[in-house]
């Protein structure tokens, strides 16, 4: 009759070795079952599903396990300027989907080598035309240095107060439409920036503080006013629009 240390011998090589083979198992399971055959993009209008599929680096045929999602839109994020979030999440069996929101060109700016568009972050897109500048918000007074696509604007002119300061007037130029009612944001006082609103209204800003709050005092008072008004709205004293007629 064998001994009990002799059971416990055959045990100890035994289990080991079953769950090796369980883990093999496992992993031909996942390689052979789990590949990705199909890579859906959605959000996307300025990229084509095939730009964005390449840009991730993720291909047919790739473990839908052994994909690493970070570094994927790590990619994207690198070879795509105009996209400005990403996810990326598995669907079973076999696919992968890419959810994208794409930045939206809202101003444009000089550079060393002409005009270049900005979104809403003064995140530097691309570099665009004459004509195609038409359509934005010019930003006059500051200067992008050596612009790269992807890259945030730096500007000789400005710190990273004054940069935020552009980006949240940018913000609500957006969400509150405003880009046909704003041609030239005018930062050369960046401590009391101005522009031209609806062709009647000269706007003074002011300091840096309360960005929000001031778009919708200038909504709310031009609201108010006649349609033949004009004159110059100074949102830059005591939180209230002064108005002053021409």
């Amino acid at each position: 009759m064998p001994s009990n240390n002799k059971k416990n011998k055959h045990s100890v090589i035994f289990w080991p070795l079953a769950f090796a083979l369980v883990c093999a198992a496992l992993i031909f399971v996942l390689g052979v079952f789990f590949q990705v055959k199909n890579i859906e993009v959605n959000g996307n209008k300025f990229y084509t599903d095939e730009e964005i599929s390449v840009a991730s680096g993720v291909a047919e045929g790739d473990n839908l396990f052994f994909i690493n999602r970070f570094s994927a839109a790590s990619r994207i994020f690198a070879k795509l300027p105009y996209v400005e979030e990403v996810s990326i999440d598995r669907k079973m069996p076999n696919s992968i989907i890419v959810q994208v929101i794409e930045s939206e060109a809202i101003a444009c700016i000089e550079t060393d080598n002409g005009l270049w568009a900005i979104d809403r972050s003064c995140k530097l897109l691309s570099k665009v035309s004459s004509a195609d500048a038409s359509a934005l918000v010019y930003v006059k007074g500051l200067t992008a240095v050596s612009p790269a696509e992807g890259e945030m604007l730096v500007s000789p002119e400005a710190n990273e107060d004054n940069v935020n300061y552009l980006s949240d007037m940018l913000k609500q130029i957006s969400a509150l439409n405003l880009r046909q009612s704003i041609k030239v944001l005018d930062m050369r006082d960046l401590n009391n920036p101005q522009f031209d609103f609806v062709g009647r209204f000269n706007v003074k800003m002011g300091r840096y503080e309360n960005v929000g709050y001031k778009f919708q005092l200038l909504i709310a008072t031009v609201q108010a006013l006649q349609s033949g008004d004009c004159g110059t709205i100074d949102l830059s004293i005591d939180s209230a629009a002064h108005l002053t007629y021409d």
